[in-house]
């Protein structure tokens, strides 16, 4: 596969980084809103079974339509899409699990 020259390819701009942090802010919020639920119930009742769906959504959310997002489209849904992936990650290893419901 051929590279393309680094004279002809474009600097990273505002579009791309304001794409991608949409993705990793939209995400988020997502989680907050998803996982504030589950911690409550969790720490109230002690009943683990809520954190399966919910973490099997998030996951769903960040690589199936994130995956979607970067491999069918192209341009600002594109990063969105890597961004969605990318808060999923960036939570995951912040919260050491605890966010995105890997670890109970």
């Amino acid at each position: 596969m051929e590279e393309t020259d680094p004279k002809r390819r474009p600097p990273l701009g505002m579009r791309e980084i304001t794409a991608v942090g949409s993705g990793l802010g939209t995400f988020i919020l997502v989680d907050a809103i998803m996982m504030y639920s589950a911690f409550e119930r969790n720490v109230m009742h002690g009943n683990d079974a809520n954190l399966v769906a919910q973490a099997l959504a998030l996951l769903l959310l960040a690589f199936g339509l994130g995956g979607f997002l970067a491999w069918k489209m192209t341009g600002f849904m594109r990063l969105y899409g890597v961004g969605l992936m990318c808060g999923w990650t960036f939570l995951t290893l912040f919260s050491l699990g605890f966010c995105t419901g890997l670890n109970a």
